[in-house]
C-alpha cells in the first residue's frame, strides 16, 4: 500500500509501518469478503404483487390538459367520489400518451398542496372497463424523471467545480456505497441472513471503499478507517442491546407492519438496530477524517509539539466538530421523521406518551444511540492518529533531508 498525501509531512517514507497497514487493511477486506460471502443473499427476494398490479388495473402516463376547481361538497351536475370532503377539489381533463383522454378528480391534499396546472405530467392508475363501468381513472402521482435528472446533473457539476476531483471520486464512492445496499444488503436482510452482522459487514465494505476512493490511499486514510470501524462496531453492538431494552418491535409504523407482512421471516427488531449503523455512516466518515487531518496538520505546524500536545489539542477540535455532528445528525432524522412525527402530534396525548410510542421511540433510540457511536468514535480515532502521524524525530529528519 502506498502511502502519500500531497505535502512534505504527508510523504515522509515510512515503509515498514506502510508495510504493515498493508497486511492490517488487507486482512480486514479479506475478511469482509469472506463475510459477504457466508452472509450474501439466499435466493431470490420474494417479489409482492403491488396494489395497481391486479387484473384490468394499469398505471399510465398522461399531461394534464383542463383543471377545474370545484367545491367538495357539490357533485357539478353529476356524481363525485369527492362528495363530503372538505376543501377545494379539482376536475382535471388529461391526454395519454397515445392521445386517450382521460378525466380524473383530485382531492383538496393533493390540489391545495401541488396547485396542479395545464402542462403537468402525471400518472394515472387505469380501471379497464366491465361490463357494468366503463373505464375509470385516478390521480396516482406526478412524473418526475425530467425533475430528478435536473437536480442530480446539477449536484455532479456543483461537486465537480467545488470539490474537482476529490469530490467525484466521492461522488463515485456514494455510487458504490448505494450499489453495495441494493446488491447486498438489502437482499441479504429480506432472505433471512442476520440483520446486525449483515450491518456490520456492509458499512465496513462501503467505508474501505469510500475513504480511499475519496480521500486517497494513505496512513492519515487508514487512521481514520479504524476509527469508522470502531464507530460500526459499537453503534452496532450498542444498537441491539437498545432495541431489546427498549422492546422495539420494528412493526410500530405503516412501513414496518408492510414489510412485515411482505417478509414475515425478518428479524424486524434486527432491522432497526442495522438502520442505526447505516444511518451514522455519513457523519461518522466526516468526524473521523476530520479528526484525521486536525492530527496530521498539527503535526506539520508544530513537529516538535509532544503527542500529548497534539492529542489535546485535537481533542478541542473534536468537541466542536462532534457537537455540530450531534446537530447534524438529530436533525437530519427529524426532518426524515418529519411527516410521522405531525402525525403523532396532532393525537391528544401529553408529551411522554407521544415520545415513548414506538413511531417516536424508534427515530429517539437511533438518534441517541447513532450519537453516541460518533461521540465515542471521535478520541479513539484521534488516539489511532496521534499513534500513525510522524513522530517528532521523523519530522525532523525530514526536514533535514
Amino acid at each position: 500500500m502506498g502511502h502519500s498525501h500531497g505535502t512534505a509531512l504527508h510523504d515522509t517514507p515510512r515503509p515498514r509501518l506502510a508495510r504493515i497497514l498493508t497486511i492490517v487493511v488487507l486482512a480486514i477486506a479479506a475478511a469482509v469478503a469472506v463475510g459477504m460471502f457466508a452472509l450474501w443473499p439466499q435466493g431470490e427476494v420474494e417479489q409482492q404483487a403491488g396494489p395497481y398490479e391486479g387484473e384490468g388495473v394499469s398505471i399510465v402516463n398522461a399531461s394534464v390538459s383542463v383543471v377545474t376547481e370545484f367545491d367538495c361538497q357539490q357533485n357539478m351536475g353529476e356524481p363525485s367520489s369527492m362528495s363530503g370532503i372538505e376543501g377545494p377539489c379539482a376536475k382535471v381533463i388529461s391526454r395519454l400518451d397515445d392521445g386517450t383522454r382521460a378525466t380524473f378528480e383530485v382531492d383538496p391534499s393533493t390540489y391545495a398542496s401541488t396547485e396542479m396546472t395545464a402542462g403537468d405530467k402525471v400518472r394515472l392508475v387505469r380501471l379497464e372497463a366491465s361490463e357494468t363501468e366503463p373505464v375509470n381513472y385516478a390521480f396516482y402521482e406526478y412524473q418526475r424523471t425530467t425533475q430528478m435528472i435536473v437536480i442530480g446533473v446539477v449536484l455532479v457539476v456543483i461537486v465537480a467545480l467545488v470539490g474537482k476531483w476529490r469530490g467525484i471520486r466521492a461522488l463515485v464512492g456514494v455510487a458504490i456505497a448505494i450499489g453495495v445496499l441494493a446488491v447486498y444488503v438489502f437482499p441479504a436482510m429480506l432472505t433471512g441472513r442476520p440483520p446486525n452482522l449483515v450491518a456490520i459487514v456492509g458499512a465496513t465494505a462501503i467505508m474501505l471503499v469510500v475513504l480511499y476512493l475519496a480521500h486517497g490511499v494513505s496512513i492519515r486514510t487508514t487512521a481514520a478507517l479504524f476509527g469508522a470501524l470502531f464507530g460500526i462496531v459499537f453503534t452496532a453492538l450498542a444498537g441491539v442491546v437498545t432495541t431489546d431494552w427498549a422492546h422495539l418491535t420494528g412493526t410500530g409504523s405503516e412501513e414496518g407492519w408492510m414489510l412485515f407482512s411482505s417478509a414475515p421471516d425478518v428479524n424486524m427488531s434486527a432491522v432497526v438496530s442495522a438502520t442505526i449503523v447505516i444511518a451514522g455512516l455519513g457523519v461518522l466518515n466526516d468526524i473521523t477524517i476530520t479528526q484525521v487531518s486536525a492530527v496530521w496538520e498539527m503535526r506539520e505546524l508544530s513537529p516538535h509539539a509532544s503527542r500529548r500536545q497534539i492529542f489535546t489539542a485535537a481533542m478541542r477540535i473534536g468537541r466542536d466538530h462532534v457537537a455540530s455532528s450531534i446537530y447534524t445528525l438529530v436533525f437530519a432524522y427529524a426532518g426524515s421523521a418529519m411527516m410521522m412525527l405531525l402525525l403523532v402530534y396532532t393525537y391528544p396525548q401529553n408529551l411522554l406518551d407521544l415520545l415513548t410510542t414506538e413511531r417516536v421511540a424508534q427515530e429517539i433510540v437511533r438518534t441517541l444511540v447513532g450519537t453516541a457511536g460518533l461521540i465515542l468514535a471521535m478520541p479513539v480515532t484521534t488516539l489511532f492518529a496521534i499513534a500513525l502521524a510522524p513522530r517528532e524525530q521523523q519530522v525532523a529528519r525530514h526536514a533535514l533531508v
